[in-house]
């Protein structure tokens, strides 16, 4: 069947949400592979929504072939739709709730390492996850169990009852705003958390730009959510499905595509570096926490010991060949190949608890500054 009605704008736009998409995977896939050179968690949750949302266009285009988006007229039996195209549309759906859901945890993941040790951000971060993760799946069985027999959702003329149908439309309504909630959540922590970050004016906003992309997220959710009700009240259907189909769509790759914005600032800074000619003065700042080993000066025996440290690190002049740099919003690259001349200054920012052999950070304690020129 040849798409008609919205068929042929709801396949332009899924498409293209795709081939925008693929392009974002691709240069995460780039970031993480050969400039941080690791893995994180939120890569993977990432990837599961990519392709999640594969599938989920894939089945659109399917239920589109088989008339959702074409006129409908009860009058007209040979406008009837195909019942097949219900129970694609059902796939299409189950798909698009996983990309969202794995998308939006790509978004905490990644905030998380951010996050440091504040053990109130992550408690705030953890709830954002489960509830995440609790609604989406309470979705999809409502979704599938609206009728007894469960073929009578796509076939209506199979002897069943649907007594489902008006518990499964309510909770879309929840799962809607919900997810517009959540989505403006994902989207303003971020700014809350690094505004308070020691580093320049324009790093905190060019950060907070590209998780602001979240509101994108947010502002799709919200109208996906109205055209629910608007095909319900409609005797065109698979019409007014098709408008749904598109938001819908949209919504699940502008979560995906949210989720891959901020993790890409290393390919960023690196091409803004080359076009303005700065490789060889790079400035990082970063609240990851990560393991460092340091020399006590104060301990004859000169043990080395491990701690948490924020820091900041300013990389000046000729690096040796084998300098590296390593943050979560950087890159792990060598800074200049060259003289064996370093001129770097390193300031630290420790809290620890001491015992008798180590150091155990806690997020308490005294807190030493000290600023240390190489």
């Amino acid at each position: 069947m040849v798409a008609s009605g919205l068929g042929p704008t709801a396949l332009a736009v899924t498409w293209s949400e795709f081939a925008a998409g693929t392009a974002l995977m691709a240069l995460r896939i780039y970031t993480n592979g050969f400039i941080i050179r690791r893995w994180n968690p939120d890569f993977w949750w990432a990837f599961s929504s990519y392709v999640c949302a594969i599938l989920s266009s894939a089945f659109l285009t399917i239920s589109i072939d088989y008339g959702i988006g074409a006129h409908f007229s009860p009058a007209t039996p040979s406008s009837n739709p195909d019942p097949q195209s219900q129970l694609y549309q059902l796939v299409f759906t189950t798909f698009s709730i996983l990309a969202i859901a794995f998308g939006k945890m790509a978004v905490i993941q990644f905030i998380l390492q951010l996050e440091g040790t504040n053990r109130n951000g992550k408690r705030i971060l953890y709830f954002c996850a489960a509830s995440n993760c609790i609604v989406s799946f309470i979705f999809i069985p409502l979704l599938w169990t609206q009728c007894n027999p469960v073929d009578k959702i796509w076939n209506p003329s199979i002897a069943g009852a649907c007594y489902g149908m008006e518990t499964y439309t309510i909770f879309a309504y929840f799962q809607g705003s919900f997810g517009a909630t959540l989505d403006t959540a994902l989207a303003l922590y971020p700014a809350i958390m690094l505004w308070h970050l020691q580093v320049k004016l324009h790093v905190k906003l060019g950060l907070i730009i590209l998780f602001g992309f979240g509101i994108l997220a947010a502002i799709t959710a919200v109208v996906k959510t109205v055209q629910i009700g608007t095909v319900k009240e409609m005797q065109d259907t698979t019409f007014h499905q098709g408008y749904l189909d598109i938001w819908a769509s949209t919504n699940l790759w502008v979560v995906f595509i949210a989720s891959c914005i901020p993790t890409i600032r290393p390919i960023l800074v690196r091409t803004i570096h080359k076009v303005t000619g700065k490789e060889g003065n790079i400035a990082i700042a970063t609240g990851y926490i990560y393991e460092a080993t340091l020399k006590d000066s104060k301990d004859d025996s000169a043990k080395s010991r491990k701690v948490r440290a924020y820091s900041k690190v300013y990389a000046r002049g000729q690096v040796s060949r084998n300098a590296t740099t390593k943050n979560v919003f950087e890159s792990e690259e060598d800074i200049m190949p060259g003289k064996d001349e370093i001129v770097m200054t390193t300031e630290y920012q420790v809290k620890y608890e001491e015992s008798q052999d180590s150091l155990s950070e806690k997020g308490l304690g005294r807190t030493e500054s000290w600023k240390d020129e190489r």
